[in-house]
């Protein structure tokens, strides 16, 4: 990362009674931004520079630093705030390149885009060629995770549904109340990659199967998820009090109404009726209060990586828990 003289620019130009080195001057250092990064930058750059100091000079690398930061006004901690501002950010629709509106992203983390609900088949050509292949449809999150992904901080989708909330960071960029998020799939549509129980040939093997069951589902509260979802509802709760990893959290929704109480039983609450769980896998994502924080500023990277690389690329999970989007906080 390079630190240019516009950053210091009036501490080069103001009197500065306690420092050897006048004029402009830049340097460049790697890893976090810190006022004991920029010292010590400064001090192997441009202080000990052969011929950048005065031999009647007596003033430390520190003192010198130090007063250039007074003379411009500023501080290191104000310097490096402007710089993890300022510093580039790929939008997150290059990551999939399916337009700018964000509208394909909302309904990939609602778990209803067409690579979460289509399964790879044979039945649509005359030569019975697979079509709805996920490694084919998807390639471009591949060659996004190996290239842009690797070394260039990615733009947290914070304007989706899913991901918003009254809530800024200390540099007024939108985040999540609890700095965390969550993602859950109840769906496996990718055979051959070690991860889940969809299998060869597709058509028969991989109609409605699940991932690798690491989660126990307790309950879902719809009303937190009406923003992705489209239930409007108000009271509605999925009690999920029985785990017996057999897929029912998406086969017996149809089942599934309305319920004020968590665990119903048909004369308490008719509508509603006990669900076991099935095989669910959840993984999610947490990030520091500091927004200076690499957590924090690379939490977009984190989402893309976890959502749609890892679990959907790799391995093939998708889809939501009926009632919630597939991802959220």
């Amino acid at each position: 990362m390079k630190l240019s003289s516009a950053v210091l620019a009036l501490g080069f130009y103001a009197p500065v009674a306690k420092a050897c080195l006048a004029g402009p001057f830049s340097f460049e250092f790697e890893g976090e931004c810190s006022r004991e990064t920029l010292l010590e930058a400064y001090k192997d750059q441009v202080y000990s520079a052969t011929g950048a100091i005065p031999r009647d000079c007596t003033t430390t690398a520190e003192e010198d630093f130090q007063a250039k930061l007074d003379a411009a006004g500023t501080t290191a901690q104000e310097i490096c705030d402007k710089i993890y501002d300022t510093a580039e950010k790929v939008p997150f629709t290059d990551a999939a390149k399916k337009g700018t509106d964000m509208h394909f992203e909302q309904m990939f983390f609602n778990g209803r885009s067409d690579w979460q609900e289509e399964i790879e088949t044979i039945y649509e050509t005359d030569d019975e060629s697979a079509t709805s292949v996920l490694k084919r449809d998807a390639e471009h999150i591949r060659t996004f995770h190996d290239g842009t992904a690797q070394g260039r901080r990615v733009a947290w989708p914070g304007e989706l549904t899913n991901f918003q909330s009254s809530v800024t960071d200390s540099r007024g960029n939108p985040t999540c109340t609890t700095n965390a998020a969550m993602c859950c799939w109840p769906k496996d549509r990718q055979a051959n990659d070690g991860n889940g129980n969809c299998a060869d040939p597709y058509d028969v093997n991989c109609v409605d199967n699940d991932p690798a069951d690491n989660t126990d589902l307790c309950y879902v509260d719809m009303e937190k998820g009406n923003a992705s979802t489209g239930f409007d509802s108000e009271l509605g709760f999925i009690g999920y009090p029985r785990d017996n990893n057999d897929g029912e959290v998406r086969r017996r929704f149809d089942r599934v109404l309305h319920c004020d109480c968590l665990y119903c039983s048909s004369d308490s609450c008719p509508a509603c009726i006990h669900q076991s769980q099935g095989a669910i896998h959840c993984h999610g994502l947490a990030w520091s209060n500091d927004a200076n924080d690499a957590t924090a500023r690379y939490r977009g990277n984190n989402i893309f990586y976890v959502a749609m690389y890892d679990h959907m690329y790799v391995r093939g999970y998708v889809e939501n828990v009926p009632g919630a989007p597939m991802c959220g906080w």
